[in-house]
C-alpha cells in the first residue's frame, strides 16, 4: 500500500510541476506589456517632453532665424522652460530702424509669435525672463529716459495675446 500511495504522490507531484511548467508572474519577468496611448496622446506627451529638455541657445536661434525678417537684428537669446504654454526660449531683437524692439517667442512646436515695442533699445537692454511668458528688457523713451520695458505672451489655444508695459 506504501508502494501505490508513494507512487501515486510522485504521479501527482510530475502533474503539478508539468501544469506550471508554463505559467510565468510578472514579478518573474518585470512589468507586463501594455497597449500604446492613443495618437492624440503620443503627440501630447512628445510635445511636453520636447518642451521639458533643455533647449541650447543655438537650437532657438535656429528656430528664431526660420522664422525672422530680415531686416531684424538679434540683440540677445535666452532659454528658458515655460511648460504652460510651450514656450522654450525668446530672443530680443532690433528692426533695421533701430526705433523699434521686438521679442520673437519661440515654442518646442517650431512657431514664432513675434511681438514688438514702440521704443528704441539702449545699448544695454539686460534681456530677462521673468516667468509664465514674461520677458523685460532696458528701452529709451522719446525723452531719452531709461526704461523697464515688460513684454508677456499668453496662449490659450489657437489665440495668443501680448502685453506690453513701460516701467
Amino acid at each position: 500500500m506504501k508502494r501505490i500511495f508513494a507512487l501515486f504522490l510522485s504521479a501527482l507531484l510530475a502533474l503539478a510541476l508539468a501544469g506550471c511548467g508554463g505559467e510565468t508572474t510578472t514579478s518573474a519577468l518585470g512589468a507586463a506589456p501594455t497597449a500604446a496611448p492613443p495618437a492624440s496622446e503620443q503627440s501630447e506627451s512628445a510635445s511636453q517632453s520636447e518642451t521639458a529638455r533643455t533647449w541650447t541657445e543655438e537650437e532657438v536661434l535656429e528656430l528664431y532665424e526660420a522664422g525672422r525678417e530680415e531686416t531684424w537684428e538679434m540683440v540677445d537669446c535666452m532659454t528658458f522652460s515655460d511648460q504652460a504654454s510651450g514656450l522654450v526660449g525668446a530672443v530680443l531683437f532690433r528692426n533695421g530702424d533701430a526705433r523699434t524692439a521686438g521679442v520673437a517667442f519661440l515654442g518646442a512646436d517650431g512657431f514664432c509669435r513675434m511681438g514688438g515695442a514702440d521704443a528704441q533699445l539702449t545699448d544695454e537692454p539686460e534681456f530677462e525672463y521673468l516667468g509664465d511668458g514674461a520677458v523685460s528688457f532696458k528701452v529709451k523713451g522719446e525723452d531719452g529716459k531709461v526704461r523697464s520695458h515688460t513684454m508677456s505672451i499668453t496662449i490659450e489655444g489657437n489665440n495668443v495675446t501680448f502685453k506690453s508695459v513701460d516701467k
